[in-house]
């Protein structure tokens, strides 16, 4: 009688064992140097390039504000003004400066569409510009283009205004200054002053007229004919002298201490108020320092 073949056990069966060694490896290998388990690292979820270039196309105020900055128009940090403008219909949100105001509205029909020299309306956007009004024009360029523009050209109001603005630039003296500024047309110097002049740093030289009449601060006449006069005598008798002076509030009242009237002096200073030949006023500069 023929043997019957005995069956292999379960655990002879090479397969088996190969598939057992599979598993050890696979295991083995999620395992790292140091004995601890490796982390399964997700890819990075990414946002459409499409929807980046939207969300910064969008007509926000902080989107408003970021392409007016880039662009050059404005400097300064924006911040909230919804305390101001929260009351108004459909606002969504309001931020601004010293130089503009930003208003953003649920939709365009919310917004005051009226052309004024110191307003712009586009779409949802509402702006007021209060420094920079010279660059009315580039203003609208950016709000309407929805984007930064930084190869803006600058624009003046006239000939006149753009003399005031390069000679502040080129930081030339008080005298040639302020002749410019003069000769300005009338409803030019209140934009001119704004926009290109209160605030900044000048170096103005002139004589001196009086260390004693102001507490900290030096009289400094820069006009022609200079004949000894003192500050009561300029303000009190000679008034038409005071649109060629100004007065600075020194940083350090000890500079004073080795100055006469009659000296000559170079001052570096912030410009805060400006003079007037027709009012016959003088101008005010702060955080003076002689510097000759």
């Amino acid at each position: 009688m023929a043997k019957k073949n005995a069956k292999k056990p379960f655990y002879k069966k090479w397969w088996v064992w190969l598939i057992a060694i599979i598993i050890v490896f696979g295991i083995i290998g999620t395992v790292t140097d140091d004995g601890q388990e490796s982390e399964v690292v997700e890819p990075a979820q990414q946002t459409e390039p499409d929807a980046q270039e939207e969300n910064q196309s969008a007509y926000t105020a902080e989107n408003v504000y970021t392409w007016l900055k880039e662009s050059n128009l404005i400097t300064e940090d924006a911040e909230d003004k919804m305390d101001t403008y929260g009351n108004e219909e459909g606002i969504v949100n309001a931020i601004g400066n010293g130089e503009v105001h930003i208003l953003e509205y649920e939709d365009e029909s919310f917004v005051d569409a009226s052309s004024e020299p110191t307003t712009l309306a586009h779409e949802n956007i509402w702006i007021l510009i209060i420094q920079g009004q010279s660059q009315y024009e580039s203003f609208k360029e950016v709000l309407e283009a929805g984007k930064p523009i930084t190869d803006l050209e600058e624009s003046y109001a006239s000939e006149e205004q753009k003399k005031v603005a390069e000679l502040m630039e080129n930081e030339v003296d008080f005298f040639e200054i302020v002749e410019a500024y003069y000769n300005l047309p009338s409803d030019q110097k209140s934009q001119t002053w704004d926009d290109f002049m209160y605030g900044n740093t000048v170096t103005w030289s002139g004589t001196i007229a009086d260390l004693e009449a102001i507490g900290d601060s030096i009289v400094v006449y820069s006009g022609e004919n200079y004949n000894g006069e003192d500050w009561k005598t300029i303000s009190m008798e000679k008034k038409d002298m005071l649109p060629y002076t100004f007065i600075v509030e020194l940083k350090d009242e000890s500079q004073k201490n080795d100055l006469k009237q009659g000296d000559t002096v170079k001052i570096n200073a912030s410009l805060e108020s400006r003079g007037d030949k027709e009012m016959q006023s003088n101008w005010k500069l702060y955080e003076g320092e002689v510097i000759k």
